[in-house]
């Protein structure tokens, strides 16, 4: 008790001597009769029911008090006339809405609609949160779009909300997204631009254990008929016959015969871009023998996402067999044998994940 009294007559006399009073700050603004200085925490107004404030008798003009149960809770203050609210005309967006979530390996894909409000501020991100676990993806943009969340366990079942930043602050969070499970890609899945046709075993050039990996089909050819060299015979070093050499194939072949690289079947195969991925390569020997033996797996898969069937001649390979020829597999049989490589023969490229 004595403290207090001794603080208050302290305040008391700062405001009799100077007119003003500071609290944390010895050299208060003229204009101000208290000047509060902080930087970790705010003035905090009264606060009280809307019926407790309309209690108050004879309400001096300007009083102000936060009302909690007013519309959410709003700041109110009295003109000498009567009592109005403090309206932001700035503050967080409103929740988005959420869209579908689909599933990938290890990750997910959400939607979502941007706030009808964006609470008078620009919003500037975006954050996707996960349950179970509270993995976040973000995408920084201002309207609806796409989010991905990285980092999911293969086999366990997720929703997901979205939330907007502004620079007032984050908004709610959106209702709750289905329930998606994240597996990883199997043979027959349309996956990563293309069909899955092989996954990686131990031994394989590519395999991770614990991990899942493997080549993909793109859903239809580049070409019906392409040469493999670029009009000039040369060793290009692309030897590889294993699964996981095509990729390092498809780069020594463009490495040596260079542009135009459309004009032979590496090079096209390299400048596909399905699915917006950008490393699509000529199969190795093995690879192409491994998607002839999926061919019709590939083909179900190919028709339902706009593509479309195998030709029944032969595919180029990556790999070469000589300065002269290189190899080729019929796909009515499987025959594989090495030809000239000005022959002209149809590419499928393929991608690895």
């Amino acid at each position: 008790m004595k403290n207090i009294c001794t603080l208050l007559a302290a305040v008391l006399l700062t405001a009799t001597t100077y007119a003003q009073i500071g609290i944390n700050n010895e050299t208060p603004d003229a204009s101000a009769a208290l000047d509060i200085t902080s930087t970790t925490g705010g003035l905090l107004v009264p606060r009280m029911t809307n019926a407790q404030r309309q209690a108050i008798s004879n309400p001096a003009a300007g009083l102000q008090i936060f009302v909690t149960d007013f519309e959410g809770g709003r700041f109110m203050f009295y003109d000498g006339t009567e009592w109005g609210t403090l309206s932001f005309t700035e503050k967080r967006p409103d929740a988005p809405t959420i869209g579908t979530a689909s599933a990938g390996n290890t990750q997910a894909t959400v939607s979502f609609t941007a706030p009808s409000s964006n609470g008078g501020s620009a919003i500037t991100s975006y954050v996707a949160t996960s349950s179970p676990g509270g993995i976040t993806g973000t995408l920084s943009q201002a309207g609806s779009g796409d989010i991905i969340v990285s980092g999911l366990t293969n086999g366990t079942a997720y929703t997901f909300t979205v939330t907007a930043t502004n620079a007032i602050g984050t908004s709610l969070a959106s209702a709750a997204s289905s329930s998606i499970t994240p597996q990883a890609p199997q043979v027959g899945d349309f996956y990563g631009g293309g069909v899955v046709f092989y996954i990686f075993v131990s031994g394989d050039i590519g395999y991770v254990a614990g991990e899942t990996h493997g080549l993909i089909a793109a859903v239809a050819d580049q070409s019906s008929g392409i040469r493999w060299y670029n009009g000039i015979n040369v060793t290009t070093g692309a030897t590889g016959t294993a699964i996981g050499t095509g990729s390092a194939n498809t780069d020594a072949i463009i490495n040596e015969q260079g542009a135009t690289e459309t004009s032979y079947a590496a090079g096209l195969a390299r400048a596909y871009t399905g699915g917006g991925y950008t490393d699509w390569f000529l199969p190795s020997k093995d690879e192409l023998n491994k998607m002839y033996l999926n061919r019709a797996t590939i083909n179900t898969t190919a028709a339902s996402n706009s593509g479309s069937d195998f030709g029944s001649s032969y595919y180029w390979s990556s790999t070469e067999n000589d300065n002269d020829n290189a190899w080729m597999q019929r796909f009515i049989d499987g025959f594989q044998t090495n030809f000239s490589k000005s022959a002209t023969r149809d590419v499928r490229a393929v991608r690895a994940f």
